[in-house]
């Protein structure tokens, strides 16, 4: 099984290589180039942590400052797929010993890598699966540990595919820490022996987010703001078409537009032109002031974190399409009110919020609308909403302490 994988896996990256080669992008070329194909210069390590991107990286924050905290001595290597995962753990997590890209998976790309890193320890946040990965850091006597493991609707069909591979796999992995029961039984009916397998909540309700302070622009604007966080190609237009109605109400609201995927600023901004909409982007605000402008584009990396603090009202991307949601608990750290669509099946918690009466359900524009006019017309109503939030969030705190002890279960003490 693991030979015919490297073998298909081998093919990928011959046909995956020039686009390794050739792409051109913000990062450094030279060093994902050398990091991805397993060339780079490498030494031994501790614990190494691999998160794919930046959601994955915010999200593990406050489980890697207290794994640096509770362990000094060890040496801790984070890794990421993405180049927007990298810029932000390595603005925020400077603590590591090395962040780096993560090799291909293939016997070639692998194998040198760990024979020289040797962790203690790996750790994945989420559910990745890498076969070749995974079996070098077992031959290497590494301990393999999955933290705030989920599996969406859609992974668990896809993985039920490839059972024979999992049967295989899954062994590997020495502890399977799940975010809640419906994850962990998952998790075991793919394959996972049932006494590795426990549930530790969420990081994400672990979080301690920046205020807006280190935001002045935001924090300069008057007034109330709608700020659309992580959208998807076909949220804009209705967002816009939203913004359009609810200005009629409301004519003093900015909207704030924050893409998940940087590669689609330009896109987003094709669409507010295609509107002849009075916008500015972000990373033009020096030069434009933001608070004369209805619609800001936010452009930059890292500040949508921060931006929560400041804004009126919150939608989640990724739910108005079929991507299933993005995280809402950032903006129920700071009490504000939520809406998101019917797409939210990566935060089963969504029907909490809901029966909680800690966010608003939408189907389109008009729906839409009609709730931020409702909720910015009644300050009890949204204030009220917010802190069922912010409850919900307090509630459910502690994942992080519980997957620091697990780890310091598999290594000792510092």
């Amino acid at each position: 099984m693991l030979l015919l994988y490297n073998i298909l896996s081998s093919i990928a990256l011959l046909l995956y290589l020039p686009w390794i080669l050739f792409k051109k992008g913000p990062e450094d070329r030279r060093t994902f180039i050398r990091e991805r194909l397993g060339l780079s210069e490498y030494s031994k390590t501790d614990i190494w942590v691999h998160a794919v991107s930046v959601g994955e990286i915010i999200a593990s924050l406050p489980f890697l400052k207290m794994l640096k905290k509770e362990f000094p001595q060890k040496n801790i290597t984070v890794s990421t797929t993405t180049y927007t995962g990298q810029k932000i753990a390595r603005e925020s997590f400077p603590e590591a010993d090395r962040i780096m890209y993560i090799p291909v998976d293939t016997a070639l790309c692998v194998k040198r890598v760990v024979n020289v890193l040797k962790p203690e320890i790996f750790v994945v946040i989420e559910t990745e699966l890498w076969p070749m990965l995974f079996q070098s850091l077992k031959e290497n006597g590494s301990r393999l540990v999955t933290l705030n493991g989920r599996i969406s609707n859609n992974s668990f069909k896809g993985y039920k595919r490839i059972k024979p591979l999992l049967k295989w796999l899954l062994p590997n992995i020495d502890f399977f820490y799940m975010q809640d029961e419906e994850y962990a039984d998952r998790i075991i009916k793919l394959g996972a022996a049932q006494d590795r397998v426990g549930v530790m909540g969420s990081f994400k309700f672990d979080i301690n987010m920046k205020e807006s302070g280190d935001l002045p622009w935001l924090k300069n604007i008057k007034g109330d703001i709608l700020l659309a966080a992580s959208t998807h190609k076909g949220e804009e237009g209705i967002m816009l078409d939203a913004y359009n109605i609810i200005k009629q109400e409301l004519p003093g609201l900015k909207l704030i537009i924050a893409p998940r995927h940087p590669e689609r600023f330009n896109e987003v901004e094709d669409i507010i032109k295609d509107r002849d909409l009075e916008y500015v982007r972000r990373s033009n605000i020096e030069q434009y002031a933001a608070e004369e402008h209805d619609i800001i584009l936010m452009d930059t990396i890292g500040e949508l974190s921060m931006a929560f603090s400041s804004i009126s009202i919150t939608f989640i991307g990724g739910s108005l399409v079929p991507v299933g949601g993005h995280n809402i608990l950032e903006p129920a750290y700071w009490s504000k009110p939520i809406i998101f669509g019917p797409h939210m099946d990566n935060f089963p918690i969504h029907a909490e919020f809901l029966k909680k009466d800690a966010a608003r359900q939408i189907k389109g524009p008009e729906d839409m609308a009609k709730s931020v006019i409702e909720l910015l017309g009644d300050r009890t109503k949204s204030d009220s909403m917010g802190q069922n939030a912010k409850e919900i969030v307090e509630k459910n705190r502690g994942a992080v302490k519980r997957a620091v002890e697990l780890i310091r279960s598999f290594i000792g003490t510092a």
